[in-house]
């Protein structure tokens, strides 16, 4: 998914927390820690992380066997480029909600295309 079409995505503010290094000196392993808490009355049945400038864009796809009212993980993810990398999650009721944040690289580690 690119840039634009995230942009134009429907997404609510508050409680999706994107936890990234605004400066990482390489793209192989960047922290990224994910925070989900639903609004009252909703739960999380699913959440991807993308980076659209990478060649590959989606980084993560979730679903979640249970939904919960509230999730969180910490993982390191690979980028090919600084960018801002995306958390959309869908709720219980088909609205999404989300956050983005940026990264800026001094080394990129998608020389290849993967």
């Amino acid at each position: 998914m690119n840039t634009a079409a995230l942009q134009q995505l429907q997404l609510r503010s508050g409680g999706a927390v994107l936890e990234l290094e605004p400066l990482s000196d390489t793209g192989n392993a960047v922290p990224v820690g994910v925070r989900l808490q639903a609004p009252s009355g909703l739960t999380i049945k699913s959440f991807a992380l993308y980076a659209p400038d990478n060649p590959i864009s989606q980084l993560i796809n979730m679903s979640l066997g249970t939904p919960v009212s509230h999730y969180s993980f910490d993982t390191r993810v690979r980028l090919g480029a600084s960018q801002d990398i995306w958390l959309v999650a869908t709720l219980s009721d088909s609205s999404l909600m989300g956050h983005h944040a940026p990264t800026v690289l001094t080394s990129s580690a998608c020389f290849d295309a993967s």
